[in-house]
């Protein structure tokens, strides 16, 4: 119990420090470079920090699989909220995050969001959600990446939900491929309904991409099967290996 209160005190702690130094910081990078570039690369810091100074090991598994001649759609299971910090801070593309457009409003965190040029979206408003979708599209034909959470809410106990439609309108508009990424390990440092911290490791597996011709030639419910299928089969077999080497480790 103690354990667990300094590590939620210490999280807290660091999430402030960095929101303000590196916010201020992702704002003063747009003044310097239009593109939001710089601005993203700070707010990916960010990530990267946040989970590096709360002991929190990412190891990214596939790496071969970004290209980096074009921008790409991420397609991931969503376990909890550091989905969002281990993405942003280890992912080494430019990405322009889709969010509630209330995150935008938060000092420091929402100015440095508008500085790296994510895309606020407001689900309530048909209109203002074909919206963020047509910026979704401009960004991904720059050359921006962007990650999305299919299930559309994070798991309560690491069951990978049905995946909704998006992905692939999304995939055949802007002509980027789908990159299946399985997220291992991020719903039990934060769980569900929880604000208290308990650091572990993190797994990000990504998998080959799915180019938008293939979307584009497959029926989209398909498309949405397979990718739930690569990203699922990845997710148990991690699992399952992880847990054969704790067996292995104490019966040594």
């Amino acid at each position: 119990m103690i354990k667990a209160a300094y590590h939620t005190i210490k999280f807290w702690i660091i999430i402030i420090i960095l929101s303000i130094v590196l916010g201020t910081l992702a704002v003063l990078a747009r003044l310097f470079d239009s593109s939001n570039n710089l601005s993203h690369r700070v707010s990916g810091l960010w990530g990267n920090w946040l989970c590096k100074f709360n002991g929190i090991q990412v190891d990214v598994e596939g790496l071969e699989n970004i290209r980096r001649d074009q921008a790409q759609i991420f397609v991931a299971n969503h376990q909890g909220f550091f989905d969002i910090f281990a993405l942003n801070g280890f992912l080494p593309v430019q990405l322009r995050w889709v969010a509630k457009s209330s995150l935008f409003k938060i000092p420091f965190v929402g100015w440095s969001m508008t500085a790296s040029g994510y895309i606020p979206v407001e689900r309530e408003s048909r209109k203002k959600s074909y919206q963020a979708f047509l910026a979704t599209i401009e960004q991904l034909k720059a050359g921006n990446s962007i990650v999305i959470f299919p299930e559309g809410t994070r798991s309560a106990d690491g069951t990978i939900g049905p995946f909704k439609k998006g992905g692939p309108l999304l995939s055949v508009r802007s002509g980027s491929p789908l990159v299946p990424v399985t997220l291992i390990g991020t719903g039990s440092i934060i769980k569900k309904g929880s604000g208290v911290i308990n650091p572990g490791r993190i797994q990000i597996i990504i998998s080959p991409p799915l180019s938008s011709q293939e979307v584009k030639e497959e029926k989209e419910e398909n498309v949405l099967r397979n990718l739930r299928d690569t990203i699922c089969k990845n997710y148990e077999n991690h699992r399952t290996l992880e847990g054969e080497k704790e067996n292995i480790a104490q019966d040594g």
